[in-house]
């Protein structure tokens, strides 16, 4: 008997089947109870509701009706393989072997005119993907053609299907039996070589496996090893196979099927109210197309099920064919919330003109949220959940679901949102995330896909430490975190950007790739870079001593990733992919930092080549396409485990997956991701013939919003991306959210009501406006920027100038003449470091993975202070070390700017010819100075003193950062009656150019120190706000009669965004964001007390 349950809840259902089970147990304690279901999710709600009546739920087995009824078939039918040859994983490689083969024939030209005569592998393989997913389309949705083209009357059945073409598809009638003739041709095929596979078997396939069966069960037969009973639960709709199956078994046992109807009036016949529009507009036109007589009497019902409901019409209208025993449960939901009046005129099938909709004030029961970002989307939707928990102390986690389009996009922003506070916090929220894809969800997984694409990877820098940065890899070379930061900043320093190999375009050596990194680093341990080049290689400073144990580790790593580069960039048989991909899992990753992952990957290596062995392919297989393969197979693991934890749920939108919730949000809801479609095959069929039941995608996704509706209970939270990020351009929600707005604003009562339902948000979450009517946040900790933002502050607190004085037990102070320096040259940075302990350049040299086409400024400096230190005729040996270390371009390009740089050393060696014949003094610093009553000591070491001159040099242009210095230690001399004039050497653009200072009085001097440690010892407690850079232009500033604190700002801003070079611009940056009180005059005053004095000194020119 076969009996079909109608409710309207899950709920009703679960209670129906409770009730079944009570009345109707079964008469053998040890038989399982059979309930077919179309979703893990599905099985685990109803095996905890199960569970929670009966107190226990033992012995129910949940197969989908697919694998359920091949069983049947296997334990019926003789002769079935143990594998089913039409798989469709195992026809992909049966079809790449035969489409080839018949590409010469006049009805493949099509094929052949893509293909072309000599198919490329990758080309084929995706071609024959899609075949194999349209014949396995065939098999379930159309087993009639199937059949019917292993017969002779296939040529009739393609006049047939022809003449039966809907009008609009007359023009293309030629096209379409061409598509018609090579697919018939290329399926005999197919079934001609698996025959001659299995030439002592029959060929079964679900086609005539389901002919077969049902001819059977028709003619009396009863099935071996039926269950007692057949449960289907919660399946909305049903492939027409399955279901005649289910209604001939019907006659043997019983069928109990539960059907989630949304409406308690049969609306199999409802038809959108959009078609019918067009319907009409055709008639008044005239056009010949129209095949069915308009009636608008079918216009009655509800326009939201019409639309959305045609998966579940169908299935209906299928059931009824089947003229089962009905038992309808239908329950009205309670509530005069506006989610429950449209539940109501749904279940009522309300007609249009008596379908009023009653808002009341604070109903939230259906509300839209515009965001800027799915960032955005998750912290707004995180405030929402803490309000409703405040508003509503029985609401739990457990209680909401949450539902996007693609679960492995919203990921990071979910996991970064809701992990931010701890469980003791009271914002706490416990969450679960499920349907991941493996692939996306485990780095030792997705790194493992990585490997099958390195045939076209350039082996940049950053792709190969992330390999590297995985702990199952990085634990098999032994290396600890502390070693990947050392090996990180190796790779930088030892010139590696890209390539692997070192001779990967010969006879042109690339000095930039990880061979020529790792050989520098190994002979580093015997060989400093002084000692020259060996063997086409220059030795690694870094690696000497104890640490030539880690570059043995990472050249370990280097020796089996390059193994595997060579093995991915060859073309191999499926059987020697097989041992070269355990090798590289036993290689390259540590069994014991995820066994179960590794089994897993095994396991799929071997599940992938059996199916290829099996389908006997003679040729050998790209290692794009075996990867691809293993990432299909391994997408194909059920990671639903996480669903239904107790926690907040956060899922995918799956079809079959109606469970009840008190909170159903649906996040990602924008017009151009959903409803989501798959792009049309052009030669499938089943779109010129059109049957209820077909699948597609869109209009699984329209009953998939329909059942987020209608299984919502109390509130239905929908949010979507509303406005761009970048210039605040106004973006649509899903079409599907415009119906529901739409339908929304033509039934309620007062149509401006509906502008309480959606909300705006602020495009950051520290917007002061999140904190303002109507919106809110629980973010507290960004409270206070919003309300410096409102009150029209800065947002950051004032630069707190003052600390505490150091202490100090002596009366004599002692500073150190370096430490002096540093201050003079760079207050603001000084102030940070020594003082603040706090280092904004230590950041990590940020690696470079392009190519060295030229010399950059500082390669090019560093290049000259090489060949400088270097007698001239050592130049060529210097840049051929240069090349190998990685600095220069490659092959003859590395010498282009030889002799320019060779001529800039030479006349700055000229310049300072006199200087370097001479042996340089050093005068040791030891000065008292009498500041505030206390002796302060200045004491310290300057070099480059000639016969009563200092004199230093630089092979590049005179920075203001060297004048300092100059004009400093001249002045120390100076006051040590050491010193008669002082001068800096520099070149800049081919021309020498000089800084001095002559004489100078050795009191002032005295006196100008002084004012330097007077601001020195001031500085130990409060930061000294100076700009050191730029005199000229600051002192023309000062001069200025309208300048003032304004201007001063607004040139210290412009000065420190534009200067990379200087290396205090990031204390500057720092420092002005939070300090818009700049004292001008005391500030201007120190300038004039620092610098004035040196400008009047300084003499600067520059000769050719």
């Amino acid at each position: 008997m076969f009996t079909v349950y109608y409710a309207n809840q899950l709920e009703n259902q679960k209670h129906l089947l409770v009730r079944l089970l009570e009345v109707q147990p079964l008469q053998d304690p040890f038989s399982e109870n059979v309930i077919l279901v179309q979703s893990p999710g599905m099985a685990q709600w109803l095996q905890l509701q199960l569970a929670e009546h009966f107190s226990i739920a033992a012995n129910f087995a949940f197969p989908m009706p697919s694998s359920f009824i091949w069983k049947l078939y296997k334990q019926n039918i003789a002769e079935i393989s143990e594998q089913n040859p039409f798989n469709k994983s195992a026809m992909v490689w049966r079809l790449m072997r035969i489409i080839p083969t018949l590409l010469h024939l006049p009805a493949f030209s099509r094929l052949n005119d893509y293909l072309g005569s000599v198919p490329e592998q990758n080309k084929l393989f995706h071609l024959a993907e899609k075949i194999a997913d349209l014949f396995d389309q065939y098999l379930v949705y159309r087993p009639e053609w199937i059949n019917q083209w292993q017969t002779a009357d296939w040529k009739q059945m393609t006049i047939s299907f022809v003449q039966q073409l809907s009008p609009r598809f007359k023009p293309i009638a030629d096209n379409i039996m061409n598509d018609i003739g090579w697919q018939v041709l290329l399926w005999q095929a197919l079934v001609a070589d698996i025959q001659q596979h299995y030439p002592e078997q029959q060929i079964w396939h679900r086609a005539n496996l389901y002919q077969t069966f049902l001819e059977q069960l028709q003619q009396g037969y009863c099935p071996k090893n039926l269950p007692t009973r057949i449960i289907v639960f919660g399946i909305s709709a049903m492939p027409p196979m399955f279901l005649s199956i289910l209604s001939a078994l019907s006659q043997h046992i019983d069928i109990h099927l539960f059907f989630n109807s949304p409406s308690r009036y049969y609306w199999g016949d409802l038809i959108d109210h959009r078609y019918l529009e067009k319907l009409k507009q055709k008639i008044q036109t005239g056009s010949k197309e129209i095949q069915t007589p308009y009636d608008e009497t079918l216009a009655v019902g509800n326009p939201l099920l019409a639309s959305w409901g045609k998966l579940g019409r169908d299935f209906l209208y299928q059931l009824t064919q089947l003229e089962p025993n009905d038992i309808e449960v239908y329950n009205a939901p309670e509530g005069g919330q506006l989610l429950q009046q449209l539940q109501r005129q749904i279940l009522e099938l309300t007609p249009t003109a008596s379908a009023i909709l009653h808002y009341q004030a604070g109903d939230d029961s259906i509300t839209l949220h515009a965001c800027h970002s799915p960032m955005r989307e998750v912290e707004v939707l995180r405030d929402n959940l803490l309000a409703m928990f405040e508003q509503d102390p029985t609401l739990t986690p457990k209680d909401i679901v949450v539902m996007v389009a693609d679960i492995d996009r919203y990921t990071p922003y979910i996991q970064a949102v809701f992990s931010q506070y701890q469980e003791e916090d009271k914002r706490y929220i416990p969450f679960s995330i499920s349907d991941r894809k493996v692939t996306e969800s485990d780095v030792l997984i997705s790194t493992f896909l990585q490997l099958f694409t390195l045939k076209e990877s350039r082996f940049s820098s950053d792709i190969v430490l992330s390999i590297l940065d995985v702990p199952a890899i990085r634990q098999r070379f032994e290396i600890d975190l502390g070693e990947l930061q050392t090996i990180r900043d190796w790779v930088t320093q030892s010139g590696i950007r890209f390539g692997l190999d070192k001779y990967d375009q010969e006879p042109v050596p690339n000095y930039n790739a990880w061979q020529n990194g790792i050989e520098r680093m190994l002979l580093g341990y015997a060989l400093k870079s002084e000692a020259g080049i060996w063997q086409d290689a220059i030795g690694f400073d870094y690696s000497e001593g104890l640490q030539g144990k880690l570059a043995g580790k990472l050249a370990h790593f280097f020796h089996a990733l390059q193994q595997w580069q060579q093995k991915a960039s060859q073309n191999l048989m499926a059987e020697e992919w097989r041992t070269a991909i355990l090798q590289l899992i036993d290689t390259l990753f540590n069994a014991g930092e995820q066994p179960m992952v590794i089994a897993l990957l095994k396991q799929t290596v071997h599940q992938v080549i059996d199916i290829i062995n099996e389908t006997a392919y003679p040729q050998v297989i790209e290692a794009e396409i075996i990867g691809e393969l293993l990432q299909q197979k391994l997408n194909e693991q059920d990671n639903s485990l996480h669903f239904l934890l107790g926690k907040l749920n956060f899922c995918t939108l799956l079809p079959m997956r109606a469970i009840p919730f008190k909170v159903i949000c649906l996040l990602g809801m924008n017009d151009v991701d959903f409803p989501r479609q798959l792009p049309n095959n052009s030669f499938d069929l089943m779109q010129y013939q059109t049957q209820k039941g077909d699948r597609s995608r869109r209009e699984d996704d329209c009953y998939l919003f329909l059942e987020a509706l209608l299984s919502a209970r109390q509130k239905l939270y929908i949010s979507y991306v509303g406005y761009s990020i970048v210039d605040n351009t106004e973006y649509e929600p899903s079409v599907l959210v415009n119906q529901l707005w739409d339908y929304m604003a033509d039934h309620l009562s007062h149509p401006d009501d509906l502008k309480q339902l959606r909300f705006s948000y602020p495009m950051t979450v520290f917007s002061e406006h999140n904190f303002l009517a109507p919106h809110f946040s629980y973010a507290q900790e960004w409270l206070p920027i919003a309300q410096a933002q409102q009150q029209q502050q800065h947002p950051l607190r004032e630069f707190d100038q003052t600390l505490l004085q150091p202490e100090n037990g002596s009366h004599q102070l002692i500073v150190e003449l370096d430490d002096l320096q540093q201050f003079v040259i760079a207050p603001i940075k000084y102030f940070f470091e020594q003082r603040l302990g706090v280092y904004l350049n230590e950041n990590e040299q940020e690696r470079v993975e392009s190519e060295v086409f030229e010399l950059t400024a500082l390669a090019q400096y560093q290049l000259k202070q090489r060949l400088f230190e270097n007698e001239p005729q050592n130049s060529t040996l210097e840049f051929e070390k240069a090349q190998r270390e990685g600095m220069l371009p490659r092959a003859e390009f590395a010498f282009l700017q030889q002799e320019e740089l060779e001529q800039s050393c030479d006349l700055l060696r000229q310049a300072t010819a006199q200087y370097q014949q001479q042996a340089a003094d050093s005068v040791m610093v030891d000065v008292t100075f009498e500041l505030d009553g206390q002796e302060v000591r200045l004491q310290g070491q300057i070099d480059h003193n000639y016969q009563q001159q200092y004199v230093d040099w630089r092979i590049g242009k005179i920075r203001d950062q060297d004048v300092l210095k100059l004009w400093l230690n001249h002045l120390i001399l100076s006051a040590m009656g050491q010193v008669t004039d002082s001068r800096f050497i520099g070149i800049n653009k081919g021309n020498i150019e000089t800084a001095a200072f002559s004489a100078i009085d050795q009191n002032k001097a005295m006196a100008q120190v002084a004012i330097y440690l007077q601001d020195f010892l001031q500085a130990q407690r409060q930061i000294c706000i100076l700009p050191t850079t730029d005199f000229q232009q600051y002192q023309k500033l000062f001069a200025e009669e309208n300048s003032g604190e304004a201007q001063l700002y607004r040139q210290l801003m412009e000065q420190q965004s534009g200067n990379e070079f200087d290396k205090s611009q990031p204390y500057w940056q720092r420092l002005l964001v939070q300090t818009k009180n700049l004292d001008y005059a005391a500030i201007k005053q120190r300038f004039t007390d620092w610098f004035a004095q040196m400008l009047e000194q300084l003499e600067d020119n520059a000769t050719s």
